[in-house]
């Protein structure tokens, strides 16, 4: 099958590639890492609250620490012609993203009605797989066995990404968010899942302190944002059919059994974890008008003069 998909033109759903579920144990989690990673002082700075570490500057799972090393370090993904990486911070549309992306650049292989599409059977994580989660994992060979064209994705903030990535003209990096405030909602449901304490009050203070995960959140768009207005934007836009746009909509995505049940590899969250609402505005169903117009100020004050308005 990945043969076919590269002959194809497309990518290869990592979990049809290294993991047969009928006989195949599942990926193990990635192992936690306490050393530090490269020394960095403020790696040892933690947040039992959340399960992150603080690395050169980002709030990331400690698990993930090993695998953000290693590639910075050259070490576990050597980047390639045709590859595509899908960036994001956690809770903007990255899994929405995932499937969009692999099914347009996989449609020569897999038409959207194919009754077998990779998508009908394993998650949009399952196809495309976090960088940094497979490195940490001890599994960056796949990774690097996996055909051409790859389609990756990652969490790491622009400033942590190697040169080899974001100086190489033949890796194309695409990147989403969403209005911070629905963020917070959607990333406060998803932590309730392992720390079913954590109140919306801690989680909105720790996101307005820059402390929530990947964050400062600010940071994370603002890096990319001003990364990309330095890049072209001339390259043609790929026609959708009718039957990828529904194919790809939120209701579609999350009815699907196959995001209903089981873990996502290399998680220890639940499929359905990652389909939530797929709406804008629920921050309205959560905050204060006191919370909301402290954080619009927030907003205001780190994008002032960026040229990025996400109000």
């Amino acid at each position: 099958m990945s043969l076919a998909c590269a002959l194809a033109g497309g990518p290869a759903a990592f979990k049809d590639v290294f993991v047969d579920s009928r006989h195949d144990p599942p990926l193990p989690l990635p192992k936690k890492d306490h050393s530090g990673g490269d020394g960095d002082g403020d790696a040892l700075t933690s947040n039992p609250m959340t399960g992150q570490r603080l690395y050169q500057g980002t709030w990331v799972m400690e698990g993930w620490i090993p695998g953000i090393v290693q590639i910075q370090n050259g070490g576990g993904f050597t980047p390639r012609r045709g590859d595509v990486i899908l960036a994001s911070p956690p809770k903007c549309g990255t899994t929405w993203l995932k499937a969009l992306a692999f099914a347009t650049m996989a449609r020569g292989a897999h038409p959207p009605a194919a009754p077998d599409h990779p998508l009908l059977r394993h998650t949009p994580h399952d196809c495309v797989p976090f960088m940094e989660v497979i490195v940490s994992g001890g599994w960056g060979s796949k990774l690097d066995a996996l055909p051409s064209p790859r389609l990756l994705s990652t969490h790491m903030p622009y400033s942590t990404l190697p040169a080899s990535i974001t100086k190489n003209p033949d890796c194309k990096i695409v990147y989403i968010c969403r209005d911070p405030k629905d963020m917070v909602v959607s990333m406060w449901h998803f932590l309730r899942h392992p720390r079913p304490n954590l109140s919306f009050n801690d989680m909105f203070e720790l996101t307005c302190e820059g402390r929530s995960l990947c964050g400062p959140f600010w940071d994370h768009i603002l890096g990319y944002w001003n990364a990309g207005k330095t890049m072209s934007g001339d390259e043609g836009q790929p026609e959708m059919t009718s039957a990828a746009v529904l194919f790809l909509s939120f209701e579609k995505l999350s009815s699907l059994k196959v995001n209903k049940a089981g873990p996502v590899v290399f998680t220890k969250y639940p499929r359905e974890s990652y389909f939530r609402r797929g709406g804008v505005g629920d921050w309205m169903n959560h905050m204060t008008p006191e919370m909301a117009h402290r954080f619009d100020a927030l907003l205001q004050s780190k994008f002032h003069g960026s040229g990025l308005d996400l109000l």
